[in-house]
């Protein structure tokens, strides 16, 4: 059994017993304390047995009492993405010098990569070493799965490899890696490693070369002797140029090493192999220099938005990425997917991949299900309210009668279609006829109460308020008052709000206040008191009538008495908020008088024998 993993074991009672006596011994002092097997130092007797003792969760060995398990872990350090990239450098700059070491003493050690010659034949090809004897003899594991023992590394039959280099930074040995460095596509990647890239290809693709002019002089050869004629049926040139890959039988060999990778094969990849060897396409990321044109991908070589989108779309040469997938039977494609996904959720059998055919076919049998159905539902409509024949046809629904042409359609919505030139400052130059006026959601020509003119068709500047032009009414629920009640209301309108002119209103208010004290007479307009001299704080300069003041507080004793004891005498008559009164000086001052102040102390003892105690 692994003793590292957590394992957990039942105590005895009497093992519990002992435990807890030789603590209580250790903390009395009557033991010696426990000590550290890690540290060597000595544990305090006084601590708590859940930090002294470590938890059986955390797994390891139990040699003895410690208090490993209460220091602070490591904190695992997080690597950025300048980070990572430093130490993959640096590993790969170790690495460098390891191959090196490697190739000139042919110290080779077991797990590193190398390039070896599998029987001591070209190309070199991957292989692991396995196995390093005393004498310097490797034991190789190549990709294929293949093995070789007792491999001597002299004449560069195996040379040091930088392959593994580039993730050279793994999760764990260095730290963390975080979210941007984990995720970025270049991290570790060393420009110098293409000039070996393209050291091995060449190589390789001169080796292909040359085996091809053999098999193709075999086959000549073959061909003549045959007797079928000396005329070359090939389309290969002769001489071997550059275009080998694409022409003639290099073409087929080329193509059929391309399928093996792959691709298609056939005609189509032969032109597709000759377009990205000479390049005849241009790249994606020329078609518009300019930063801030459509982004293009250098991973996945896409460009997804219009480069130039300024230019007409029949002289475009490319329109993106997303032109293929939103034009052409790419968009019938995806609309039958969904109907398939649709119908399978219905509890219907249609799949698109495995049943193109099934899946096409109930989509157009739905399509037309669906179509008919709407047409019905607006033949039940027509059929109902009618309107038929305002229909512009074309859809079956309007053959019964006339159809409608647009112009006679333009003329009943109120549309006019005149071309018209402006100038610079807005005005019509040239056409420009009579619109016809188009009526709006609201009521119009709307005459209530009698009124000859709309409500709004007059404005007063003194109130800033709407009105009516017929009698200059400013109330919208008013009747019609023909011309007397014109000039009544320009009256008062002028006595209320004025003409509109600064101060109006106001001279007009004094000059109907002089006109009504002069026919008034003196007495009566000197004995007027004023309705807002009665309110608010009390005048202590003024001067009331005795009769009438002994008169008003019996009156507001005998309210306030009645109110108290809710006989109702004190409760005001139906219609008394309409009632003509007016209040005198002397009630107004005996309700002062008489009113209640439940804050103040001296106004309960008022009219009793309680006499205050002095302190």
């Amino acid at each position: 059994m692994n003793s590292s993993l957590p394992q957990h074991t039942t105590e005895s009672r009497d093992d519990r017993r002992k435990q807890r006596e030789l603590a209580e011994a250790r903390a009395s002092g009557n033991a010696a304390p426990a000590i550290d097997v890690k540290s060597g130092q000595m544990i305090n007797p006084h601590n708590p047995e859940f930090i002294t003792k470590k938890p059986w969760y955390l797994g390891g060995d139990n040699t003895g009492p410690t208090l490993d398990h209460q220091a602070v872990g490591e904190v695992e350090q997080t690597l950025s993405m300048t980070t990572a990239d430093n130490v993959a450098k640096a590993e790969r700059e170790r690495v460098k010098r390891k191959m090196k070491l490697a190739n000139k003493t042919g110290s080779f050690e077991v797990g590193m990569w190398v390039e070896a010659l599998k029987k001591n034949k070209r190309p070199y090809l991957m292989a692991k070493v396995t196995k390093v004897s005393k004498k310097g003899e490797l034991d190789l594991e190549f990709e294929d799965g293949s093995k070789e023992t007792r491999v001597r590394p002299a004449n560069n039959r195996v040379k040091a490899t930088r392959v593994g280099s580039r993730n050279a930074v793994q999760e764990g040995q260095h730290g963390k890696l975080d979210y941007a460095s984990k995720r970025d596509a270049y991290h570790g990647y060393d420009n110098e490693d293409y000039r070996d890239t393209v050291r091995r290809f060449e190589e390789r693709e001169e080796i292909r070369r040359k085996k091809r002019e053999e098999e193709d002089k075999a086959s000549r050869k073959k061909k003549k002797e045959g007797g079928e004629g000396g005329e070359d049926d090939s389309d290969s040139n002769s001489g071997g140029s550059d275009d080998e890959f694409a022409d003639g039988d290099g073409a087929g060999k080329f193509q059929t090493r391309i399928a093996r990778q792959g691709g298609v094969g056939g005609n189509q990849m032969a032109v597709t192999a000759r377009n990205l060897r000479i390049r005849e396409d241009t790249a994606k990321y020329l078609r518009n220099l300019d930063p801030n044109s459509a982004y293009y991908d250098p991973k996945s070589r896409s460009m997804r938005d219009n480069p130039n989108p300024e230019v007409n779309p029949d002289d475009l040469q490319f329109a993106g990425d997303n032109f293929v997938r939103y034009t052409g039977d790419a968009v019938d494609l995806a609309d039958t997917q969904l109907f398939a996904w649709d119908a399978a959720g219905k509890g219907n059998d249609i799949h698109a991949q495995s049943n193109p055919s099934q899946a096409e076919l109930m989509k157009k049998k739905h399509k037309k299900k669906k179509e008919g159905a709407k047409e019905g539902k607006r033949r039940a409509v027509l059929d109902k309210y009618g309107g038929e024949e305002y229909l512009e046809g074309g859809e079956g629904l309007g053959e019964g009668g006339k159809a409608e042409t647009a112009e006679e359609r333009k003329v009943r919505l109120g549309e006019a279609g005149e071309n018209r030139e402006y100038s610079r400052d807005g005005r019509v130059v040239k056409g420009g006829g009579i619109k016809v006026p188009v009526k709006t959601k609201y009521d119009e020509d709307v005459f209530p109460n009698g009124h000859k003119c709309v409500w709004g068709s007059y404005f007063h500047k003194g109130a800033f308020r709407w009105g009516y032009a017929d009698d200059h009414s400013l109330l919208k629920s008013s009747y019609y008052t023909g011309v007397n009640g014109k000039k009544a209301n320009d009256d008062a309108n002028a006595a209320r709000y004025g003409s509109g002119v600064q101060g109006s209103a106001q001279l007009q208010q004094a000059r109907d206040l002089l006109k009504g004290g002069a026919g008034g007479g003196g007495a009566s307009g000197a004995g007027a008191v004023k309705r807002s001299e009665l309110y608010g704080e009390a005048d202590a300069n003024a001067k009331f009538d005795d009769e009438k003041l002994r008169e008003a507080i019996r009156k507001e004793e005998e309210f306030q008495k009645n109110a108290k004891e809710g006989n109702g005498a004190g409760k005001r008559k139906y219609n008394s908020m309409n009632a003509d009164t007016e209040v005198t000086p002397e009630e107004m001052e005996a309700y002062r008088i008489k009113k209640a102040r439940d804050g103040d102390l001296m106004d309960k003892l008022a009219g009793t024998d309680t006499v205050l105690e002095y302190k």
